[in-house]
């Protein structure tokens, strides 16, 4: 650890008062520069790229150290969706050229043409990924650790690596998600 890392781990909480009390600037400075160094702040959402091209629709909750990444494409998020801890909607992407990546480095990441698409009233449960070029349809649910690879249509549930449906909303009566399961048992 550094320096800085064990003065921090035993003044923390002068640091903590001291984060509090500072303009909201300054403040954004310093917790950028702790979670630069390794802390984890579990209220932070980063966007890796440009900021405005995210579109968060009206009570989105995104407040659960959520990574954007904003490279490649927009995201828009419709109304009232929930995404969950630790969630990563991921527009970049590599490019490659003849089994290589592209050289010179600023060619690998295309600046546009895989947004990302969720619609209102979805729920994206912890640990879910989200690629570039996908949409997902209304009141939709993606399953805790779920790789969302393709398109999911209205009202699906989702979850595996790569998503697959696995039931539909419309079949919840008690707010229960195990009773949904389809029963793939000989299914490939």
């Amino acid at each position: 650890m550094t320096r800085l890392g064990l003065i921090l781990r035993k003044r923390s909480r002068w640091l903590h008062k001291r984060i509090t009390a500072a303009p909201v600037r300054a403040r954004q400075k310093l917790v950028d520069y702790l979670v630069g160094l390794g802390f984890l702040n579990i209220h932070r959402c980063v966007v890796h790229g440009p900021r405005e091209r995210l579109h968060l629709g009206r009570g989105v909750n995104c407040r659960n150290n959520i990574l954007f990444n904003t490279r490649s494409g927009h995201i828009y998020i419709g109304e009232n969706t929930v995404i969950s801890f630790h969630c990563m909607l991921l527009t970049g992407r590599h490019e490659f050229e003849h089994g290589r990546l592209k050289q010179p480095r600023a060619r690998q990441v295309p600046s546009s043409g895989y947004d990302i698409r969720v619609g209102s009233g979805c729920w994206i449960a912890s640990g879910a990924i989200i690629l570039g070029g996908v949409t997902i349809g209304d009141h939709c649910l993606v399953a805790a650790g779920a790789v969302v690879t393709k398109d999911v249509p209205d009202g699906a549930i989702v979850a595996g690596v790569p998503a697959k449906i696995i039931g539909d909303v419309s079949l919840l009566t008690d707010g229960s998600a195990a009773d949904l399961l389809i029963d793939e048992e000989g299914d490939d």
